[in-house]
Parts: structure tokens; C-alpha cells; sequence
């Protein structure tokens, strides 16, 4: 194809993930018909688009795009972590714990579970651990 050499193309990618500031927003310059997107949330669909430029200014952007990234471990921690005594009668064998997901750049994909570990302040009793899928509250028994 026939390209300027002056001719830039400027490449917008827009997180679509409620809790991302839009200050996340990137903008890539190239100066030729491909671009890599560096710097984006794992996990995490991006609206992009491209436009060309010159010394005279930007053109029209082409129509936007929907791009997700690939994800990875959480690097957050689930947020507002709270137990209570459970609600089992006379026996008091239970807790029950309440979570919130992670920030939402650090959950750097979809979370599908949870693992909670009880481990009681003696050697002889077992630990007690469970997976459950993308729940947040859980009431453990059996202490």
C-alpha cells in the first residue's frame, strides 16, 4: 500500500469493566499497519479503535472492536473478609464467613471459586477446607 511516511496511526483501547477508572484508557502510536497494545488488565474486554493521522491532524476512527485479554491468577485479595459464630443452636460448631470479590483490576479474569481454610488452635482437630464456586458467604461446621 501507498503510506506517507508521515502518516501515524494512533490505536485506543477502552476497558469495559465497571470499577476501571477511565483514566485506563491507552492510546498506541504505529507507524505501520499493526500495533501491539501493551499495559492492559489481564482478563478484561477492551473496546479499540484506530485512527490514521498526518501533519494536518486525526481522521475518522474505524468502527471500534471488542477484544479480551487472557487471564490469569487474582492478584487481589476478596475484600471486606468477616466471620461470625454460626447460627446451629446449642452446639456452637459452626462459623459462617462473608466476603466481597477482589478490586476489580486485580481480579484479572472472571472468579469461578473460593477456597476457605479453617485450621482450629489445636494439633489434634483436623483442617477444615473447602472449595465453592464464585459464592461469597459460606457457613463451615464440624469443629
Amino acid at each position: 500500500e501507498n503510506v506517507n511516511a508521515s502518516t501515524r496511526y494512533i490505536v485506543r483501547c477502552e476497558p469495559q469493566l465497571e470499577g476501571i477508572d477511565t483514566s485506563a484508557l491507552v492510546n498506541q502510536s504505529a507507524t505501520q499497519e499493526t500495533a501491539t497494545v501493551m499495559g492492559l488488565f489481564p482478563g478484561v474486554t477492551y473496546s479499540c479503535s484506530v485512527a490514521a493521522m498526518n501533519d494536518r491532524g486525526e481522521g475518522d476512527r474505524a468502527a471500534p472492536l471488542l477484544g479480551t485479554t487472557l487471564e490469569t491468577a487474582p492478584t487481589g485479595e476478596p475484600q471486606n473478609f468477616d466471620i461470625t459464630p454460626g447460627d446451629d443452636g446449642a452446639t456452637s460448631r459452626e462459623l459462617t464467613f462473608f466476603w466481597g470479590l477482589p478490586p476489580p483490576t486485580q481480579r484479572n479474569g472472571v472468579i469461578t471459586s473460593y477456597t476457605i481454610s479453617c485450621s482450629p488452635d489445636t494439633e489434634t482437630l483436623p483442617l477444615v477446607e473447602t472449595t465453592l464456586p464464585g459464592e461469597r458467604g459460606l457457613t463451615v461446621g464440624g469443629f
